[in-house]
């Protein structure tokens, strides 16, 4: 119970950072759930090699990606010439965490073994805070579109 209690105040900072738009907060979140979730997975490892595998190459990229950076976009000078630039990379990392996430929801359900400390009546509340976190990045693209900085 303790690892779902943990989860979900990590997720919490994802939303802040979102709602925020604060670069730090958003990523942090990221990182750290993706750091949990391979601490998780390490003990089933011989239960299911393939999944856990898999499973673990999913969190490590999340991790790459997510690793948190202190300012934000905003806060740069872009000129004109590297925005296209920098649009294209910041879709392209939203979209990776959501597709990494929506692939989590999936091997949550359909994964035999779950981490300790989570039963099986709960097996829902990880499938959600992968849902969260995988719709998260469309609500982040959606106010970056409107940032005047970006336009």
């Amino acid at each position: 119970m303790e690892i779902l209690i943990t989860a979900l105040l990590i997720t919490a900072i994802s939303v802040y950072g979102a709602l925020t738009l604060k670069r730090l907060y958003f990523l942090l979140g990221y990182f750290l759930f993706s750091l949990l979730a391979i601490t998780s997975i390490m003990p089933s490892y011989e239960e299911n090699k393939y999944l856990a595998l898999t499973s673990l190459a999913l969190f490590l990229v999340l991790a790459i990606i997510s690793f948190p950076a202190k300012r934000n976009i905003a806060d740069y000078e872009i000129n004109e010439g590297a925005k296209p630039l920098i649009k294209s990379f910041m879709i392209r990392i939203l979209l990776s965490l959501s597709a990494i996430n929506i692939i989590a929801i999936f091997l949550v359900k359909f994964d035999p073994n779950m981490p300790e400390g989570i039963p099986e009546s709960l097996r829902i509340v990880p499938m959600i805070m992968h849902g969260v976190l995988g719709l998260l990045p469309f609500y982040v693209l959606f106010k970056m579109s409107r940032a005047p900085k970006l336009k």
